[in-house]
């Protein structure tokens, strides 16, 4: 499967229903519950993509290329495997007895890489008014219940990805990563990436003169388009009483979305030495990725007329979810290469708050 397919069924389906979940306590609390929950997978993806650009320090001769097949798994911290309800600052959600929830009382639910067991039960209120003895008064009703999400178990993220690498003058490599749109069922994406390698080695008159050993800086950069058209937030039974017929038509909902567009850049200083058919190379990277999910098409959520008889209604509510969600992290790398004729296999670590590790197979004359 390609890395796009990979992905999008690793983390929008497992979050579909919640997000569907999530949207139901109306647009304010439901960005902050879909961030809480979905930004430590944003962000090991991102660093993931940023991985596995290089297997040595030097750059290939003019000519030279490879073709290299890897995958990249981004591990998330201990403390990114869940979040605390209790400071969010909610306003429609309260806890299983309707209470609000106390910032001093931590209560913690999973996100995406967290235990593969339901949080905590919510209950969901919505806002409305009534006219009582001439006087209009504001009160809160409870208006449904949902489970905070589970994890998937899971506290890494695979990324595959595929690379054709070229060498040019002057010491100077150019790595190419591409994948056209590709659709499988309700996921549908496209990637492609650029990255530059450049020896300095050339321009150190010391340490020009050690044999076997090369430095080179790097900077690479990928962009991925993704959508998953399987969210299904149907009207449920118990609001249909409150919705218009048009509301209640089967297709009225349909369209709903959710759309995932990954940036990461990085760059990196890598020194390697060679002995025989075997290189090592170790270097300093640094790592800068950015995604803004939305969740598209309109949803159902139960609310109250602002104006007299401030009767109970189905609200639309479009495009309820917009994130955008960064995040940069400093990291050193190292690794090793082992070259045969025009085969060659390799793997490297990469320590940082969200470490990764990576491991491929290569193919081509470098």
């Amino acid at each position: 499967m390609p890395v796009l397919g990979f992905f999008l069924a690793a983390t929008p389906a497992q979050a579909q229903d919640e997000v569907g979940e999530f949207i139901r306590s109306g647009k304010e609390d439901a960005n902050k519950l879909v961030r809480a929950y979905i930004e430590p997978a944003s962000k090991a993806f991102g660093h993931g993509l940023n991985g596995g650009w290089f297997n040595s320090g030097k750059a290939m001769k003019l000519g030279r290329f490879d073709v290299r097949v890897f995958a990249t798994a981004a591990f998330a911290p201990d403390e990114d495997k869940s979040f605390d309800l209790s400071k969010l600052g909610l306003t429609t959600v309260r806890d299983a007895n309707g209470r609000k929830f106390d910032p001093n009382t931590p209560v913690l639910t999973p996100t995406i890489f967290g235990a593969d067991e339901e949080g905590p039960e919510l209950t969901l209120y919505a806002k409305g008014r009534r006219t009582v003895g001439g006087q209009v008064i504001e009160f809160e009703e409870e208006v449904g219940s949902i489970n905070a999400p589970q994890g998937t178990g899971y506290s890494f993220l695979p990324v595959p990805m595929a690379q054709v690498s070229l060498g040019l003058i002057k010491d100077t490599e150019i790595a190419v990563r591409y994948s056209p749109k590709v659709k499988q069922d309700d996921f549908e994406g496209q990637l492609w990436g650029v990255g530059v390698k450049h020896g300095i080695k050339q321009w150190i008159p010391v340490i020009s003169m050690i044999p076997g050993f090369d430095i080179t800086v790097f900077g690479g950069y990928t962009k991925l388009k993704s959508s998953y058209a399987g969210i299904d937030v149907p009207l449920s039974e118990e609001d249909r009483p409150y919705a218009t017929a048009q509301q209640r038509e089967a297709s009225y909902y349909a369209g709903q979305a959710l759309t995932l567009n990954t940036k990461a850049w990085t760059a990196s200083l890598v020194a390697s030495k060679t002995f025989s058919v075997i290189t090592g190379y170790a270097g300093i990277r640094y790592s800068n990725v950015e995604t803004d999910l939305n969740v598209e098409g309109r949803y159902p959520v139960i609310a109250y007329r602002t104006t007299a008889p401030f009767n109970k209604y189905v609200e639309d509510i479009t495009d309820p979810v917009l994130l955008n969600m960064k995040d940069t992290q400093w990291g050193v790398t190292g690794g090793l290469r082992l070259k045969l004729a025009f085969f060659s296999l390799y793997g490297e670590y990469t320590l940082a708050k969200y470490p990764t590790a990576t491991a491929g197979i290569g193919l081509g004359f470098n």
